[in-house]
């Protein structure tokens, strides 16, 4: 398997912040659920439950183009960039997944 590029900490700080970005908008949907669930807790209520008001939308469709917008960032890196056009993005992408568990540590 060929080596990994080494991973600079401004990417890893650009991982953590991207999984960030991607646990808030988990995060903000679950919690709208539980609230939805139970403002509408009847079987027959389902239609009411999925309904999202337009300012709980527009607040998930700001909470995504933010994670997409780290996402991008970090494919974008130069490492990773780097590490596509030398065959090895497949090892630096899971050097990063180690470097960014053991700074979360």
């Amino acid at each position: 398997m060929p080596d990994a590029l080494p991973i600079p900490p401004d990417l890893v700080q650009l991982q953590r912040t991207r999984i960030a970005a991607e646990t808030a908008v988990a995060e903000y949907i679950s919690r709208v659920d539980a609230q939805r669930r139970e403002l509408h807790p009847d079987p027959e209520q389902a239609l009411e439950r999925a309904a999202w008001s337009e300012d709980e939308s527009a607040e998930l469709g700001r909470l995504r183009a933010e994670r997409d917008e780290f996402g991008r960032a970090v494919r974008q890196h130069p490492v990773l960039v780097q590490a596509r056009e030398q065959g090895v993005l497949w090892p630096t992408w899971d050097a990063l997944q180690d470097a960014t568990r053991a700074s979360a540590s």
